[in-house]
C-alpha cells in the first residue's frame, strides 16, 4: 500500500509540472542554505587551524630596536621555544609607473628557511637584494605586474630605495588587500634595514612548543632583552582559540543560519499552499475515496505522500545546491582571508539539511492534508472549485463594497476572499520576503552607523608612532607643525585582565589604553560612572564588552598582566567603545592614564605612540597634514595612520557581511515570487470559465492581463504589511546577535528602508504575476468555455 500511494503521490508531482518546479525551488533554497552555512563554518574553521599549523603562526611578537641577528640563536636556549625568527617591518608608500599606494613591508633574512609567520610562493620567484614579492590579492587591487620597478620611501631621513616585482606569496598572517587598503610586501632584511636608517631588525616572532605556558616564555623573553640591553615593547601573546575574522566570521554564520531558518519556513508556506491548491483540485477524488470506505488516516497518508515526495525531490537538490553553494562561499571568504581552502563535504551539513528538509515540508503538508480528511462526502462529490459560502463573511462582504477601483480591478481585489488561506498564505511569504529586506537594511545600516559612531568619540584625526623612543616633548614639536592643533601621547597594547569577581577567577585578553585624564582626542560615551581623575594611579575604564565578557560592574577591582608588571585598578567609568575590528583578539578595552601605562613599562617621560587633531578634516587635508609632518620627522621612523583610513577599513572589513545579507534576503525574495507565481498559476486554472466569458463579452488580452496582475499587485501591498511588521523585530533579533559577537551596535530602522521595501514587495510580486498574467492572456474563448 505504502508504495502504491507513492508512486500515485510521485504521479501527481510530476503531473503539475511548472507548479511543482517552483515548489522544488522553494525547498532547493532552504535545504542549500543550510547545508552551504554548515558546510562552510566547518570548513573554514579547518582551514583556519591547518594554514596556522602549516604556516608556524607566531606564538609571541615584540617590537624590538636595532636587534642583532645573533639574537635567535640565544632565544633558542630558553626550554619553551621551538622557534625564533628576526624580521624587520616597515609601513611606507610606494611609488610606481601609474600610480602610488601604501604598502607595509617586511624584511627577511631567509626565505627559503623560515620556521614562524611562513609564507609561500604562488608566482615567481623568492626576491633577491633589490627586488620585492607582494601578496598576491594586492595584485587585484593595484594595477603590478612583475618586472615593474617601484621606489619607497626611506625614514630617519634615508634616501628612496627602488626594487623590483619578482614573485606573488599568499600568507594566512595577513587578510586580503582589499579588506587592508594597503600591500603587504617582503624583501630581504639588509634593503628594509636600510629604508629605516637601522643597523638590525625591529620585529620578533617567536613559535613557542606549549602555548599555555607562552606568558612566562614571554617574561623570559624580556629578561634577556633587558640583559642585552635590547630595547622592546611590550609582547603581544597569540590567543589559540581565536584566528584572523574569527569573530566577523562568527557574526557572519550566525546571520546567515537565521536567514536560511526563515528560508525554510517560507519554503514550508509555499509547500502548503501547493498541497492546499492539490487538495482543492482532488475534492471529487477525496469524496469517492471517502465514498468507498476510505479512513482519514488514509486520505491523509495520500496527501503526506505527496509532501514525502516533494521533500525528497527538493531536498536531494538542495544537498547538492548547498554542497556547491558552500564551495562557493568558502573560495569567497578564503580569498579575502588568504586561505588556500580543501573543500570537503560537512556530514553535519548534509544530516541536518536532509533532515530540515523532509521534516519541514511534511509539517507543511499537515495542515492541508488534515483539512482534506474533514471534507463531508456530499460536499465533496458536489464541489465544483468554488465554495458556497463566498460572499457571505464579512471579509466577502467589505470587499464587495469596493467602489474606488475600476471595476475591473475591484473585481481582481475581491477575488482574493475566494481562497482565503491560499491568498493569507502567500501574503505571509511575501511578508516574510520583505521583513528579510527590511532586516538585512536595518542590520547593514546598524553596522555603519555603530562605525560612524565609534570613530566620532575619538576626535584625533590621525595618529603617528616612531620606531623609537622620543620624549613626551614631542606633543610640543607636533603642533609646533602647522595645521596641526593638537597632540597628546597615547599608548596601546595587549594584556591579560582578570578578575576574581563573585569567588570566581575569570581572565580575558584586552587592549590597554594608555590616554591622558585630560584628553582632548578621545570623548568618552560612558554609560556608567566617571572618567579616571588626574593623578589617580589605581582608576580604570573599561568598554562594555568587557564588562559582559568577565561579568564586571561598576566599583569591581580588575588586574592587568601586561607581561612586565602586573597591577590592580579599580572600575570606575563603563563606556561604549568597542572598536575593534578584523584580526581582533581581544574581548574589550580598558583605559587608564597614560603616565601610569608608562611606569608599567618602565618607560616614564619617553614615548612612541601620539594622537593629533588636525585643522582639516577631509581625506586630503588629513593625508597631506601627514605628509608635512613625515618629511618635518624625516630623522625618526615614523609610520602613520588617519581615522578615515580607519573608518574605510573597518566599513571595507563589513563587506563580506553586506554581501551576504543582501544575497539571503534575494533569495528568500525569489522565494516569495515563487509562492506569487505559484498562487497566480491556480487562481488562472481555477478561473478559466471566467476568463472565457470575459473574453466572450469581448475583455482583451491586456484586461485579462489586468486582472491577475492587480491581484499580484494586492498581493504585494497586503505582504509588505505584513512584513513591516516582522521585519522590525526579525532586524532586531539579527542585531542583537551581531552585537554578542561583534561589538555595540544600536538599531536602526528609518521611514527610507521602509519606502525600499515597498518598491521590493511590488517588484517581486508584479515581476512573478507577469508569467501566469500572459498565459491567461492567451487562452482561447472556445477551449476555456470548453473545459470541465
Amino acid at each position: 500500500m505504502f508504495f502504491a500511494l507513492f508512486r500515485k503521490a510521485y504521479r501527481d508531482v510530476t503531473k503539475r509540472r511548472v507548479r511543482s518546479l517552483l515548489t522544488l525551488l522553494g525547498i532547493l533554497i532552504g535545504v542549500g542554505g543550510v547545508v552551504a552555512i554548515v558546510s562552510t563554518g566547518q570548513n573554514l574553521a579547518r582551514a583556519q587551524q591547518a594554514a596556522y599549523a602549516n604556516a608556524s603562526q607566531a606564538d609571541i611578537t615584540f617590537w624590538v630596536w636595532n636587534a642583532p641577528a645573533s639574537l635567535p640563536r640565544a632565544l633558542s636556549e630558553i626550554e619553551n621555544v621551538r622557534a625564533a625568527e628576526l624580521r624587520v617591518d616597515f609601513f611606507t608608500r610606494c611609488r610606481w609607473d601609474n600610480g602610488a599606494g601604501d604598502v607595509n613591508l617586511h624584511g627577511v633574512a631567509d626565505f627559503e628557511n623560515m620556521r614562524v609567520d611562513q609564507i609561500f610562493l604562488r608566482a615567481g620567484r623568492f626576491p633577491k637584494e633589490g627586488e620585492v614579492v607582494i601578496e598576491q590579492s594586492a595584485l587585484e587591487t593595484m594595477p603590478l605586474h612583475f618586472g615593474n620597478t617601484l621606489t619607497c620611501r626611506g625614514s630617519n631621513g634615508e634616501a628612496d630605495r627602488t626594487f623590483t616585482l619578482v614573485g606573488a606569496i599568499q600568507t594566512p598572517n595577513y587578510p586580503s588587500a582589499s579588506l587592508l587598503d594597503y600591500a603587504t610586501m617582503y624583501a630581504p632584511s639588509q634593503d628594509v634595514i636600510r629604508l629605516l636608517g637601522a643597523v638590525g631588525s625591529n620585529g620578533l616572532r617567536v613559535k613557542v612548543n606549549d602555548i599555555a605556558v607562552a606568558s612566562d616564555t614571554a617574561r623570559e623573553i624580556s629578561q634577556l632583552l633587558d640583559r642585552r640591553n635590547i630595547q622592546h615593547g611590550a609582547p603581544t601573546i597569540r590567543d589559540p582559540e581565536n584566528f584572523l575574522g574569527k569573530r566577523e566570521l562568527d557574526a557572519l554564520l550566525a546571520v546567515l543560519a537565521i536567514f536560511s531558518i526563515v528560508g525554510l519556513i517560507t519554503s514550508g508556506f509555499l509547500v502548503a499552499n501547493t498541497l492546499a491548491a492539490i487538495v482543492t483540485e482532488q475534492v471529487s477524488e477525496i469524496g469517492t475515496l471517502k465514498a468507498l470506505g476510505g479512513t482519514r488516516g488514509q486520505v491523509m497518508l495520500v496527501f503526506l505522500m505527496s509532501a514525502l515526495v516533494y521533500g525528497i525531490i527538493g531536498t536531494s537538490l538542495g544537498l547538492l545546491v548547498g554542497a556547491f553553494a558552500s564551495w562557493r562561499l568558502m573560495l569567497f571568504i578564503g580569498s579575502l582571508l588568504n586561505l588556500s581552502i580543501d573543500f570537503q563535504v560537512s556530514p553535519l551539513g548534509i544530516a541536518l539539511g536532509a533532515l530540515v528538509g523532509i521534516g519541514v515540508t511534511l509539517l507543511a503538508g499537515m495542515i492541508p492534508a488534515y483539512s482534506a480528511t474533514r471534507i463531508p462526502v456530499k460536499r465533496a462529490l458536489d464541489s465544483y472549485g468554488i465554495t458556497p459560502t463566498y460572499g457571505a463573511g464579512r471579509l466577502d462582504r467589505a470587499l464587495q463594497k469596493i467602489v474606488a477601483l475600476p471595476p475591473l480591478a475591484a473585481m481582481s481585489v475581491r477575488n482574493l476572499a475566494r481562497r482565503k488561506s491560499r491568498a493569507l498564505v502567500t501574503m505571509l511569504v511575501i511578508g516574510v520576503a520583505v521583513a528579510t529586506s527590511l532586516a538585512a537594511q536595518a542590520v547593514s545600516a546598524s553596522v555603519d552607523t555603530a562605525i560612524d559612531d565609534l570613530f566620532r568619540t575619538y576626535r584625533a584625526d590621525a595618529w603617528v608612532w616612531f620606531g623609537e623612543y622620543v620624549g613626551d616633548n614631542m606633543r610640543a614639536a607636533l603642533t609646533s607643525v602647522k595645521g596641526v592643533e593638537r597632540a597628546e601621547a597615547w599608548s596601546l597594547q595587549n594584556a591579560w585582565v582578570s578578575t576574581d569577581a563573585k569567588r570566581e577567577t575569570r581572565s580575558e585578553r584586552a587592549r590597554i589604553w594608555g590616554l591622558p585624564a585630560n584628553t582632548e582626542l578621545y570623548i568618552p560615551n560612558l554609560q556608567q560612572g566617571r572618567w579616571y581623575n588626574a593623578g589617580a594611579s589605581d582608576e580604570a575604564v573599561i568598554s562594555t564588552d568587557l564588562v559582559e565578557s568577565l561579568n564586571l560592574r561598576l566599583g569591581d577591582t580588575i588586574q592587568v598582566d601586561t607581561g612586565d608588571d602586573l597591577r590592580t585598578f579599580r572600575i570606575v567609568g563603563i563606556t561604549i567603545d568597542n572598536s575593534v575590528f578584523l584580526g581582533s583578539d581581544v574581548a574589550g578595552k580598558v583605559f587608564i592614564p597614560e603616565t601610569v601605562v608608562a611606569k608599567m613599562e618602565g618607560r616614564e617621560g619617553w614615548a612612541t605612540f601620539f594622537a593629533a587633531g588636525f585643522s582639516q578634516h577631509d581625506v586630503e587635508g588629513v593625508e597631506a597634514q601627514l605628509d608635512a609632518i613625515s618629511q618635518k620627522f624625516r630623522r625618526y621612523q615614523m609610520g602613520s595612520d588617519s581615522a578615515v583610513r580607519e573608518v574605510k577599513g573597518a566599513k571595507e572589513q563589513t563587506r563580506i557581511l553586506t554581501i551576504a545579507l543582501t544575497a539571503m534576503s534575494v533569495l528568500i525574495g525569489v522565494i516569495g515570487a515563487l509562492g506569487v507565481v505559484n498562487t497566480i498559476t491556480l487562481n488562472v486554472l481555477e478561473r478559466r470559465r471566467e476568463i472565457g466569458v470575459l473574453r466572450s463579452i469581448g475583455a482583451s488580452d491586456a484586461n485579462v492581463m489586468q486582472a491577475f496582475l492587480t491581484e499580484g499587485l494586492a498581493f504585494g501591498i497586503g505582504g509588505w504589511l505584513i512584513g513591516i511588521v516582522l521585519g522590525f523585530p526579525l532586524g532586531l533579533l539579527l542585531t542583537r546577535v551581531m552585537e554578542v559577537v561583534l561589538f555595540h551596535l544600536n538599531y536602526v530602522f528609518t521611514p527610507q528602508m521602509v519606502l525600499i521595501s515597498l518598491g521590493f514587495a511590488l517588484f517581486i510580486t508584479v515581476g512573478a504575476s507577469l508569467i501566469p498574467a500572459l498565459a491567461a492572456a492567451r487562452m482561447k474563448v472556445k477551449e476555456v468555455l470548453r473545459y470541465e
